[in-house]
């Protein structure tokens, strides 16, 4: 169920006034006096179940003649009376016309002696805000008026919101137009703006005398007419040709125009629910906007700032702009750890290689077991010339050793190694020629040296010859594993830098992400201090249910 049903559960007009005063008074707590005023108007109008007729249209429709005519009476000037605030309101009652003034309060004049006067006194537009005729014998009660109000053509500002007022209090708009100047689009403008408050609208087009039939028969016109209504999605309730200046008019419709207006007085008290509530409703949205304008400085400031351009991101959108910034703060978190987990991950792929490359093969073990034979003491090779003979077979057991263990290095490690530490940079997102190249030109050669210092005097066993084996293998692994961390270095300081240029872009791009998230929030801020005043309204309106 909507506010205006809900509303509409309002059987008891005293609850709904009192509950249009609360909300008349909270408006005004707001800063809004202008549409606390007319909350006030509606309670009171609600409380006095005042039904209003509002009569709408331009200067030369002919409004004030037909008031005159629909109540017998020349109770108008031809003319409008030329106040500011030009609203003339007639209903039954004693006679009397009363003018309510800004500083002078209400002056009251005889309608039958001195309304010459009358009008003299309020040419005066800046000090009359309201007229009021009443006079008796009319089809109208004292709780029934009909609102004569200024053209919507007038240039007068105060004109224009004369007329607003009147359509504020109104709970049914006869809007008048010239036969001439029916499909001007002011009319079609002004009705629109009436149907969309949800009043009932009827039309009258008047001086339908000035239609010539040979140019376009009587039913063609009507049909234009309603067709260019529909066009505009304007459905009134009702629409009425009449003459004024030729009664007999054959297309005349006054006296079906007279006897919807009784027909209207007949429903006064559900056209008045009805209206109050459309009213009240459209008085909430109005002191929206109110605070909407109020807030507009700082509406623009917020929106102003979200028109930065950010490659990727639609900143107009809340959402777009909060996943980019979570996006960006997570990959900045990650950076945060990048280069220590890399370098973490490098030396682990490292130390995985290194050890579970195996240098060390059958005939590697045969040849070291020769080779720690020949540096045992009394190691000696014939008999004539065995000194020399000795170290030359000792060189030559080394060398043998030396070729054995150099062939697997380069087969089951060397290989692996620069196939391995190649890859890093790319696996971090570096590209790096040069490193590349040097990997590959690594070279860590196996010496003689390197064998002949692993050997540990007095060892003779065939389980030293094992441990022989393990030492030259850790050696040369040893040596693998500096170089090797020497470069995953290189790489790390390299990935340091694309981290910390990648961090400054992304500190930079964070900074606009959270200004834009600073202002969707703030601008998120303006529009819940609006709607939150737009509910706590329809609350106040619905409490008397």
């Amino acid at each position: 169920m909507n506010i205006d049903q809900q509303l509409a559960k309002h059987r008891d007009a005293s609850q709904l006034a009192s509950s249009l005063q609360r909300a008349a008074e909270e408006i005004r707590r707001g800063g809004d006096e202008p549409n606390a005023v007319k909350l006030m108007q509606l309670a009171d109008k609600t409380r006095g179940k005042e039904m209003n007729i509002a009569f709408c249209g331009h200067f030369s429709a002919g409004k004030s003649t037909m008031i005159n005519t629909l109540l017998g009476r020349e109770l108008l000037p031809s003319n409008p009376i030329p106040t500011s605030a030009n609203v003339v309101k007639i209903r039954g009652g004693e006679p009397a016309a009363r003018v309510y003034t800004r500083k002078n309060g209400v002056l009251t004049f005889d309608p039958d002696t001195e309304m010459e006067q009358l009008k003299a006194y309020a040419v005066d537009g800046d000090a009359v805000e309201w007229v009021e005729i009443s006079y008796p014998g009319l089809f109208l009660g004292e709780e029934t008026s009909l609102l004569d109000t200024p053209g919507i053509d007038s240039t007068d500002a105060a004109h224009k919101i004369a007329t607003e007022s009147a359509l504020h209090l109104a709970d049914v708009v006869i809007y008048m137009m010239d036969y001439n100047h029916v499909q001007a689009e002011e009319n079609f403008n002004f009705t629109k703006t009436l149907k969309d408050r949800e009043k009932p609208v009827y039309l009258v087009i008047n001086m339908i005398d000035k239609h010539v039939d040979f140019e376009l028969d009587f039913d063609s016109y009507k049909e234009s007419v309603e067709e260019a209504f529909a066009m505009w999605n304007i459905r009134p309730d009702g629409i009425f040709y009449t003459s004024l200046a030729e009664p007999d008019h054959p297309e005349n419709q006054f006296d079906q125009f007279r006897a919807k207006l009784l027909e209207l007085l007949g429903q006064k008290e559900a056209l008045i629910e009805a209206s109050v509530i459309q009213s009240a409703l459209h008085l909430v949205d109005e002191h929206v906007r109110f605070l909407a304008r109020q807030q507009e400085g700082e509406r623009q400031k917020w929106e102003e700032a979200l028109t930065v351009e950010v490659e990727g991101v639609d900143v107009g959108s809340r959402d777009d702009v909060n996943l980019a910034l979570l996006a960006v703060e997570t990959r900045q978190n990650n950076l945060s750890i990048r280069v220590k987990t890399a370098e973490e991950e490098m030396e682990s792929e490292l130390s995985k290689l290194l050890d579970n490359a195996r240098l060390t093969y059958y005939s590697t073990n045969e040849a070291a077991e020769r080779y720690l034979e020949s540096r045992k003491p009394g190691f000696k090779v014939g008999l004539l010339f065995s000194g020399k003979k000795t170290e030359e077979e000792r060189a030559a057991r080394l060398e043998a050793l030396l070729g054995d263990f150099r062939e697997k290095v380069a087969s089951n490690l060397d290989w692996h190694f620069k196939q391995l530490i190649a890859k890093f940079p790319e696996a971090y997102g570096l590209r790096d020629e040069a490193f590349h190249a040097a990997v590959h030109a690594v070279n860590i050669e196996v010496t003689p040296e390197m064998l002949a210092g692993q050997v540990k005097e007095g060892a003779g066993t065939r389980e030293y010859v094992l441990n022989y084996c393990k030492d030259i293998s850790d050696a040369v692994k040893a040596e693998y594993r500096r170089v090797g961390l020497e470069l995953i270095g290189q790489v790390t300081a390299s990935l340091s830098a694309a981290v910390r240029e990648e961090s400054q872009e992304l500190d930079h791009k964070r900074d606009q992400l959270r200004s834009l998230m600073e202002a969707h929030q703030a601008l998120e801020a303006l529009s819940k201090r609006e709607e939150d005043a737009r509910a706590r309204l329809c609350a106040i309106l619905l409490e008397g249910e």
